[in-house]
């Protein structure tokens, strides 16, 4: 209790600090900057299913993103991370004496928000400081190079390659799975063995290299079938009654399993690392929904630009794209290096029992 009151620091935790009209004024900032991107988004998917008049077009998604993408990116990622930032200023520029529950019946409702929107979020760009932009980078470009173009696979490969419902039922769902499975064992065993960030980065890496397996498929395969012959597993799946058909579309499916499997779990160890013990659930649940943000946006200029240049062009650019995630890893890598960071961190604000 503080002077007789309910102590605010179990709903409100680091936020607990901070004057309530400050909070009240973030809550609301955050509140707003999402529901304008919602809107936006709702519109413009509106706008797309609305009829068409004679002689008309419907609303471009790459011209969509290219001028409301990064307006929407700023309010629900940079936006809401600055609002925690100043939050977490004004506490440290504050007397440490913790507010308390307010009876106001607006306030009860208000304060649970903050402490579950800001919070977490206050508590994790306060102890990673300026670094937090680097790991906010990390997590939106991690698995990009996947989620960006996943949705287009079943009509890549029903639709361009025409396989068959079975073939790609057994390839992915059931040839894939093993595939992905032996993936996280590989990731595991490169955790205990070379640590986090290297993993990590192995992970980035062969995940946006996975994408080059599509580029082979969608050109006539040239690259894989040399490596059935070479390795001998071209003979090998024959003799199982697998044609080369088939088999080309095992191995890229294969490939990019191993290398999801490898880069999720990789990714996992990572968020699991910087998130405190503390606020563990909602930090990582908050920074895994990131990873899906941008290559959700990103799909609609995406199939514009498949129905425009084919499969193969996109391929090269989602290849190219997991670079950005190569180079963040590095840079996370050499910041977690200099300042020692890599131990899950018990957080200074935790809340009270």
């Amino acid at each position: 209790r503080v002077d007789g009151a309910v102590d605010a620091r179990p709903v409100l935790g680091p936020l607990a600090e901070v004057a309530t009209r400050w909070r009240n004024l973030g809550l609301a900032v955050v509140l707003v900057a999402w529901g304008l991107s919602i809107a936006s988004l709702a519109g413009f998917m509106i706008e797309v299913l609305a009829p068409v008049a004679e002689g008309g077009e419907r609303p471009s998604a790459r011209a969509f993103m290219a001028s409301r993408g990064p307006w929407i990116v700023a309010g629900t990622v940079i936006l809401p991370s600055l609002v925690a930032a100043l939050l977490d200023r004004l506490r440290r520029l504050a007397p440490r004496v913790p507010s308390a529950a307010t009876s106001t019946r607006l306030q009860r409702i208000l304060d649970p928000l903050a402490g579950a929107i800001l919070g977490p979020l206050a508590e994790l760009v306060g102890r990673l400081g300026f670094a937090s932009v680097l790991v906010l980078l990390l997590i939106l470009s991690y698995r990009l190079t996947d989620s960006i173009w996943g949705p287009f696979a079943f009509p890549f490969y029903l639709g361009e390659l025409h396989y068959s419902n079975d073939e790609v039922a057994f390839a992915s769902k059931i040839f894939g799975v093993g595939m992905t499975i032996a993936g996280v064992a590989l990731a595991g065993g490169c955790l205990l063995r070379f640590g986090r960030m290297a993993t990590l980065t192995l992970g980035a890496v062969v995940a946006a290299a996975s994408n080059l397996l599509y580029f082979d498929l969608a050109v006539g395969a040239p690259r894989i079938d040399e490596f059935l012959s070479l390795s001998g597993l071209g003979s090998l799946l024959a003799a199982f009654g697998i044609d080369a058909r088939m088999a080309r579309l095992l191995v890229a499916i294969s490939g990019e399993n191993i290398a999801g499997g490898f880069a999720g779990a990789a990714f996992v160890a990572y968020l699991s690392s910087i998130a405190s013990r503390e606020y563990s659930a909602v930090q990582y649940a908050l920074l895994s929904s990131l990873t899906l943000l941008v290559g959700s946006l990103g799909r609609g200029p995406l199939g514009e630009a498949i129905d425009t240049g084919g499969y193969a062009p996109v391929f090269l650019f989602t290849a190219a794209l997991g670079g950005v995630g190569v180079v963040a890893c590095l840079l996370e890598w050499a910041r977690q290096r200099l300042s020692g960071d890599g131990a899950p961190v018990a957080s200074r604000y935790a809340p009270g029992p």
